[in-house]
């Protein structure tokens, strides 16, 4: 599965594990004269907590609350124009009081699609405890150019409602398949290998794996998760399938056997794999 920066504002911040040239940790500094000069700037806004921004795309999708796992891209930055970190790619993480108080609120006011530069003042970010080997000191001011691609909608209701679909079947361990084509071979047994490829992407579409172009991967069905080796059980040689895998037979049995250890994958996520059931060994 592909690793992302999913724990950005918690634990890659955190413990201060950036690629940025290192400054004198700990040496305060004042900014307040930035924020107030900031602050009068054509089209920014300020909120109660101290937190200003400026809408550099309204967006027209919904606006994600608290919980949500979120998609984003993004820029940090310091007021001296300094990048601290930055995204390659889409990155995605949960909404929580966990991460920077700043980015917790400054999302939950961006509608899908939107851009926002958001400038948090050092309370609403670091304050006096910056992450070690990092440009960030004590009281710096930090400024997000953030991207908010899309959200997760509730997985219940995502079910609820994909359950109704005429050409979805839903089994009793709760696994929901399409059937895309039917194959004519044999079928796969609890402990058999099986040679497939696959899509696996959450509810927006955002893939996190796949086999490339035309390779394939071979899994034994009693080592991956329940839902996955429930739906290819069901398959023949050359079928296609899309599986839906709700959370407590999916996603979240990735979770870390070590609890300190952290998961790219959002708890209680649905997961969906477009497969193909090559052979079976």
């Amino acid at each position: 599965m592909k690793q992302t920066a999913y724990f950005l504002f918690i634990s890659i911040f955190l413990i201060g594990c950036l690629d940025a040239p290192s400054q004198s940790f700990g040496d305060p500094v004042d900014e307040t004269d930035f924020l107030e000069e900031y602050a009068q700037r054509e089209g920014v806004i300020q909120t109660e907590s101290g937190l200003l921004y400026r809408i550099i795309n309204e967006g027209d999708g919904e606006r994600p609350d608290a919980g949500k796992v979120v998609f984003v891209e993004y820029e940090g930055r310091l007021i001296d124009d300094v990048v601290f970190l930055e995204t390659e790619e889409l990155d995605y993480f949960t909404l929580t009081n966990d991460i920077l108080e700043g980015i917790f609120e400054g999302i939950q006011l961006m509608r899908e699609g939107a851009e926002f530069e958001l400038v948090l003042p050092s309370e609403l970010g670091y304050g006096q405890q910056p992450p070690q080997g990092t440009p960030i000191q004590n009281g710096s001011v930090l400024i997000f150019n953030m991207k908010l691609d899309s959200f997760l909608r509730d997985p219940a209701q995502f079910l609820e409602e994909n359950a109704q679909r005429e050409d979805v079947t839903v089994t009793n361990s709760g696994l929901q398949y399409r059937v895309i084509e039917e194959g004519d071979g044999e079928s796969p047994g609890p402990a058999s290998n099986a040679i497939v490829r696959y899509t696996g992407t959450f509810t927006n579409g955002y893939v996190f794996d796949r086999t490339p172009g035309i390779t394939t991967a071979t899994f034994s069905l009693n080592g991956v998760v329940d839902g996955f080796s429930e739906g290819l059980q069901l398959m023949q040689e050359g079928a296609k399938y899309q599986l839906f895998i709700p959370a407590n037979i999916g996603s979240d049995q990735l979770q870390p056997v070590d609890p300190r250890q952290a998961s790219d994958f959002p708890l209680g996520s649905v997961i969906v794999f477009d497969v193909e059931l090559v052979e079976v060994n």
